[in-house]
């Protein structure tokens, strides 16, 4: 007779983990801006992100921060006193990687002869990592959501004008139909207008000039420049104050980009000097001279 053996289910904390929620225990660690505190987790020699900073910030992710519930925090605990956390760590990097999240640069092959002549030094056979825009993406809208999440429920609207429009919404009194208008049709003002014209007769004959249409509140796009100080000033007196403000400019980023997309958005950096910056980089600056 054919047995069948049952066993308790144990969940793989690398599958089970939302690379979501790990990405957020990151936020810190991944926006960084060449700010070295002696005090920081995190510190980082001319401000370079290798794959061993990396294992050591999700370490300190997973032992310290609230994203794991109670069994995954115990199986973690567990794994960590048998000496099997680096292989937990190094799958939640696989992941990492195969959603896009990261792109990861391999080291040269020391065998190859280096172009700038010499050896290939230590730190040359360190991989490099770097995030993609789907995490810059991400890391802007959880940052909008953290800045506003005090606020309550409410929704963000567009940009209101004095001027009329007309459009699906009414919000106006109808007016006369002109060419280009939406042909959002006030039939009742439309058939009064071709009654009082002709009479209660049919049929009844309606012309160009008894259209009447809807009215609604003319909505424009706007353009708008980001300033972004990155000047040694903000981060005098060993406080930083640049990571805070560009976390700022990323969640408006994100808002601009999804919530008013007819807008256009410019991201000016300046320190000595001003130069503007591609909004994919926008993550990726760093305090400047």
């Amino acid at each position: 007779m054919r047995r069948i053996r049952y066993t308790k289910y144990v969940p793989d904390p690398a599958g089970e983990m939302s690379l979501e929620d790990l990405l957020g225990a990151l936020s810190d660690y991944l926006l960084q801006s060449g700010f070295q505190d002696y005090l920081s987790y995190y510190d980082l020699p001319n401000g370079e992100q290798t794959l061993d900073d990396l294992k050591r910030a999700i370490e300190r992710a997973l032992l310290e921060s609230e994203m794991l519930n109670d069994e995954l925090r115990e199986q973690l605990q567990q794994m960590q006193a048998e000496g099997s956390l680096d292989d937990l760590i190094d799958k939640l990097i696989e992941r990492m990687q195969q959603e896009d999240y990261i792109s990861i640069d391999q080291p040269h092959d020391p065998s190859q002869r280096s172009s700038v002549g010499g050896q290939v030094g230590e730190a040359q056979q360190q991989s490099r990592f770097e995030i993609t825009d789907k995490s810059l993406d991400f890391l802007g809208y959880k940052t909008l959501r953290d800045l506003l999440g005090s606020l309550g429920k409410s929704s963000f609207g567009r940009h209101d004008t004095r001027d009329m429009a007309t459009g699906i919404e009414a919000s106006g009194a109808s007016r006369q139909y002109e060419f280009g208008d939406t042909l959002n049709l006030d039939i009742t003002a439309t058939l009064s207008s071709a009654i009082q014209r002709e009479g209660l007769a049919l049929p009844l004959n309606i012309e160009y000039r008894d259209l009447q249409v809807h009215q609604c509140e003319y909505q424009s796009s706007c353009a708008t420049v980001l300033l972004l100080d990155c000047s040694h000033s903000m981060i005098l007196y060993g406080e930083d104050r640049f990571t805070p403000a560009k976390k700022v400019a990323m969640a408006l980023s994100h808002l601009l980009r999804t919530q008013y997309p007819g807008d256009s958005l410019s991201l000016i950096l300046f320190h000595d000097s001003a130069e503007e910056v591609p909004l994919s980089q926008l993550a990726r600056v760093k305090v400047g001279p």
